[in-house]
């Protein structure tokens, strides 16, 4: 079934320059590209022929965050030069019934980032896939990680972006809304086998590009995740100028009769062009996960209202697994409090009693050494009147001994030691 996209209907870009200066400073360059089928370059040609300022890069997320800053005047323009464009091929001068898109609030143009169509986000593909780089197998493996997950091929590319911009719309109908980001939230990516056939073989040796974060479907408080991927199949293929392709040849002879003599054939993973879009729960707590697959008689738009039939569904399901999960968590708490609870109990009795013992330990130190003090305090008033009684040479000798004796048993006396001691109490204040 063709799935291929719709032609927009293309407006023609103004020839008046100060209307192209509204223009370019209320809208987006690829959303002005887009709109009146120019490219980019030829916008920004425009804009430096009639020196009209544009955007720097990273304005329009500022002014989606209200941070922006203000927009600079026209200048005026050289001696000689025109305020109109002048026609060139692939650039229509402007029609006075042509009506100008509505000028966006930085509220409304954030708000469109994440609802309904979700066109900034189709946009941000249409703008990084083309440019990035293409596996052998043909699929695109962008270096931005901030984009919807979609793992598809070059050739498979339109009909990607024809069946997101349908199935998003259907969702904005309904009141949902498609976003890349849930503040507060932490929401988990689901792996996606994009085999066509799971109990085929073959092997991706390029891996799949993952996005850093899940794209969300927002129904109501409930966030949905999914992931949209061109499918594969494992065929004849040979290798022509680094790219792998289907060897239409070999597919063939395979299929004759008589297909013994090609048992070793080259085989490769290749696109299909049919789709796998995958939904499910993003939320760790709540398991959750539903396939539509493209066959060659069934397209994934004509399955849509399935779609959003399995999301509405599955609302009151999620709903009840969280609520489970949340009665499960708040038990857990409770019971680690308890634990909590007990276990500084235990600690605040073996805290006490080892400042009680370290106390008692430390003063019996102290009664001991107060004993050894007085012994040895003894001992030198004894040796020094045994030494008055000597020859004053002999007495010299023995007070000069008695001093070094004194020296080298220097330390802190019992009293001392007794006014740095601890009570238990002190410890604990200490600790």
């Amino acid at each position: 079934m063709s799935e291929s996209l719709q032609s927009n209907t293309t407006q023609t870009l103004p020839d008046d320059r100060e209307e192209l200066y509204h223009l370019v400073w209320r809208e987006p360059a690829e959303r002005i590209a887009f709109l009146y089928n120019i490219s980019t370059e030829q916008l920004a040609k425009r804009c430096a022929e009639l020196r009209i300022p544009r955007p720097l890069v990273g304005y329009w997320k500022a002014l989606a965050k209200g941070t922006a800053p203000a927009v600079p005047p026209l200048p005026a323009l050289k001696k000689g030069k025109t305020a109109k464009i002048p026609k060139e091929p692939g650039i229509t001068a402007s029609s006075p019934t042509v009506a100008l898109p509505k000028a966006l609030s930085p509220a409304t143009r954030k708000q469109d980032m994440i609802t309904g169509n979700g066109n900034a986000l189709i946009n941000d593909l249409k703008t990084y896939l083309p440019k990035s780089r293409v596996t052998e197998d043909g699929y695109y493996k962008p270096a931005k990680k901030k984009l919807l997950d979609l793992n598809v091929s070059d050739t498979g590319f339109d009909s990607a972006i024809d069946f997101l911009s349908r199935f998003f719309d259907a969702l904005g109908k309904q009141g949902y809304r498609v976003t890349l980001d849930v503040p507060g939230e932490i929401m988990h990516r689901a792996d996606i086998d994009i085999k066509e056939d799971p109990k085929e073989g073959g092997y991706r040796w390029d891996n799949l590009w993952q996005p850093y974060s899940p794209s969300i479907i927002c129904i109501g408080d409930m966030h949905f995740a999914f992931s949209l991927a061109e499918m594969t199949e494992y065929v004849p293929a040979k290798k022509v100028k680094n790219r792998y392709v289907r060897d239409e040849q070999m597919t063939r002879w395979i299929r004759r009769k008589n297909s013994e003599p090609f048992l070793h054939v080259s085989k490769h993973t290749l696109p299909t062009g049919r789709f796998l879009l995958q939904l499910y729960s993003p939320y760790s707590s709540a398991n959750w996960l539903i396939q539509f697959r493209q066959t060659k008689q069934c397209g994934l738009i004509s399955q849509i209202p399935k779609m959003i039939s399995a999301l509405q569904d599955a609302v009151p399901l999620i709903s009840e697994q969280l609520e489970e999960a949340r009665i499960k968590a708040e038990e857990w708490r409770i019971q680690r409090e308890r634990e909590h609870a007990i276990y500084q109990e235990k600690e605040r009795i073996r805290q006490e009693e080892e400042a009680y013992n370290a106390s008692r330990t430390e003063l019996n130190s102290i009664m001991a050494q107060w004993a050894e003090d007085k012994r040895m305090e003894q001992f030198f008033r004894e040796a020094e009147l045994d030494a008055a009684g000597l020859g004053e040479q002999q007495k010299v000798r023995i007070m000069e001994r008695l001093q070094l004796a004194r020296q080298f048993l220097s330390g802190d006396s019992a009293v001392e030691q007794l006014l740095k001691w601890k009570t238990p109490q002190e410890r604990l204040n200490k600790a």
